[in-house]
């Protein structure tokens, strides 16, 4: 039986993967964040996202992903949290919105989720 993915197994996946330790990654990562979110993040908060104690910002998810090569969408819907670009949108159009709330009020499946995308992308 396989583990759940989580936001922390996925970090932790990604960090093995790419061979490094917490302490290196989380030097990286601190270097790539900006003044305010860089405060206190070493390789004892990263031991607590990977070990699903806490949940960090948008800002600390997107430059993980950009320091692991991860799916930076993939992780932040692991924390539960929205891509900023997709927030803007949905802040900025009303139409946006209804057309998404439309389509959650259908309960579309993942299979007509994607169906719907592959409509939308489709040439014309």
């Amino acid at each position: 039986m396989s583990a759940k993915k989580t936001l922390g197994t996925e970090i932790r996946g990604l960090r093995l993967q790419a061979k490094r330790s917490q302490r290196e990654l989380a030097d990286c990562v601190a270097k790539r964040l900006k003044e305010d979110d860089r405060s206190g993040f070493d390789f004892t908060y990263l031991s607590k996202i990977e070990n699903d104690r806490l949940v960090p910002s948008a800002a600390v998810i997107l430059a993980l992903a950009a320091e692991l090569n991860g799916n930076s969408d993939e992780l932040l819907a692991l924390a539960g949290k929205a891509p900023a670009d997709l927030g803007e949108m949905l802040k900025k159009s009303e139409a946006a919105r209804m057309f998404f709330r439309s389509a959650l009020s259908t309960r579309l499946s993942e299979e007509d989720w994607k169906k719907l995308l592959k409509d939308i992308q489709r040439p014309k």
